[in-house]
């Protein structure tokens, strides 16, 4: 009896460690993409595209896999890329002036204005009239050699202005290219005063910068150039690489002025451009982010939203910077006391740098990448560990754009959803077999026994002086029990 019950608790103990929640979710991946691989080489990278974020139920990436034409998950790290903290740039006060074209044959440099040996220029004549111009030469002088314009602010005299500009930079005011583009505004609105002065240049050396008012010269006070020392590399570079999902909608809730939105996955946000429904708006609102239902509500910028129409230009707030957030619920509140939004919605965009992942490309083609499942944990290494000194040999492996169907890509797509941890199952199965059968043997053995008792019992009665068969039968034990009544019970 004590074996079997030692049997049977062992059998359950192993059903239940073989059948746990975690083992059992640990094999499904919810989206499978093929990896298209070109070189031959020993390592890949591949930048991860939204739809692996979206279909990824971790906050971490932590559900990303990688693997084999045989099923087996190959090393792979994931490197999320994080912009450099940038000091402060200093400002630097720059000249400029107001221009009319350059004449036909000149050295290059326009009408009105000279330029000197050390290259610095200086007006040669009264500037053209206001109504006449609508480009300003500006010189920035000479800047450290590690450092490098980042932005142009320009402050305005005028307490009116919208308009368009756009940039080109120069060495040898003949040749320029393209450095920007930008809206510049200052308007006061319901007692604020909305300013945006500052031109994001493209990663600018150029010493010359040719500015051009697309939509009227405004009275300029003064210009500064945002100088960055020891810049490498473009300005830019973080919003260059930068992915956006566009077209998210913001729908109201129950109280005023509220209104939320997911981002659909666990985008590390670090740029939120929100829209306006109607032109001519101007609000204060608070951003709000949580990683779940349960979880708090917590600040994570503050800002004045607005969108305003002057004619054929339209000016609208900048996208807000934040801290990289994988949360995905989001909470605008805007102030309702100055008539809030009035008919329609908020429309978002969210910004973030995608992170690369590298893997090895052990055992044989094609390769699989598999993500979607709450229950993984992490099992990416660090980059250095996994390159082990072969950085040069990494080579740049491509995404499927469309996910693989369940039942085809690799083997992996199919056996290592269900083929893989079919020993578990089995076992598991036998071991449930093996405790039920247990039970039924202990059944029958306290059948046994119960039985053997009330034999026992019923001779007792029997045996006893004075006791009928008919006072067993009251007693329910007589006829059960099959019990011979003796000569006694004949001879009456």
């Amino acid at each position: 009896m004590t074996q079997a019950l030692r049997l049977t608790a062992w059998c359950f103990a192993i059903a239940a460690a073989w059948t746990s929640p975690p083992a059992a979710a640990a094999d499904h991946f919810a989206q499978r993409f093929a990896l298209q691989l070109e070189d031959g080489a020993a390592y890949y990278s591949v930048t991860l595209p939204a739809t692996v974020y979206a279909a990824s139920q971790r906050n971490d990436l932590g559900d990303v896999r990688v693997f084999n034409d045989a099923g087996e998950a190959v090393p792979y790290s994931l490197d999320t890329p994080r912009e450099p903290a940038r000091p402060a740039p200093a400002l630097r006060a720059v000249s400029w002036f107001p221009v009319l074209p350059a004449a036909p044959g000149g050295n290059g440099a326009p009408v009105g204005v000279a330029m000197a040996a050390d290259g610095s220029l200086r007006a040669t004549s009264a500037p053209p009239p206001r109504a006449q111009h609508d480009v300003d030469l500006i010189d920035t002088g000479r800047a450290p050699r590690s450092g490098q314009i980042g932005a142009l602010r320009v402050h305005l005299r005028d307490d009116n202005y919208q308009g368009r500009v756009s940039i080109e930079s120069s060495d040898d005011l003949r040749h320029w290219q393209p450095a920007g583009d930008a809206q510049l505004l200052k308007v006061h609105y319901n007692g604020s005063l909305l300013s945006q002065d500052r031109i994001e240049l493209d990663g600018a050396h150029a010493r010359y910068l040719r500015l051009h008012w697309l939509d009227g010269v405004p009275y300029v006070e003064s210009m500064d150039a945002e100088v960055h020392t020891g810049v490498a590399g473009p300005a830019r570079r973080g919003d260059a690489q930068r992915e956006w999902r566009e077209g998210i909608v913001a729908h109201a809730g129950p109280g005023a002025g509220d209104y939320f939105f997911t981002t659909g996955g666990p985008y590390p946000v670090d740029r939120l451009r929100v829209s306006l429904p109607q032109p001519n708006t101007v609000v204060p609102a608070v951003v709000y982010s949580r990683a779940g239902l349960d979880a708090p509500w917590r600040e994570v910028s503050r800002a004045t939203l607005f969108r305003l129409h002057n004619g054929a230009v339209e000016q609208n707030n900048p996208s807000l910077e934040l801290k990289p957030d994988t949360d995905r619920q989001w909470r605008v509140v805007v102030d309702t006391r100055s008539g809030a939004l009035g008919s329609g919605s908020l429309t978002v965009a969210v910004g973030w740098q995608p992170a690369t992942l590298s893997f090895a490309a052990r055992g044989a083609a094609p390769f699989v990448l598999m993500v979607g499942s709450a229950a993984a944990s992490s099992a990416a290494v660090a980059r250095d560990e996994l390159l082990a000194g072969a950085a040069s040999t990494v080579a740049s492996a491509r995404l499927g754009d469309v996910p693989l169907p369940a039942a085809q890509g690799t083997r992996a797509g199919s056996s290592v959803l269900s083929d893989a941890h079919a020993p578990r199952r089995y076992l598991s199965w036998v071991a449930l077999a093996l405790a039920v059968s247990s039970l039924g043997m202990i059944a029958w053995w306290l059948a046994r026994i119960a039985q053997s008792r009330v034999r026992e019992v019923a001779a007792d009665v029997a045996a006893a002086p004075g006791v009928t068969s008919a006072a067993m039968d009251d007693a329910g034990i007589g006829g059960n029990a099959n019990i011979d009544d003796g000569p006694d019970h004949e001879k009456s």
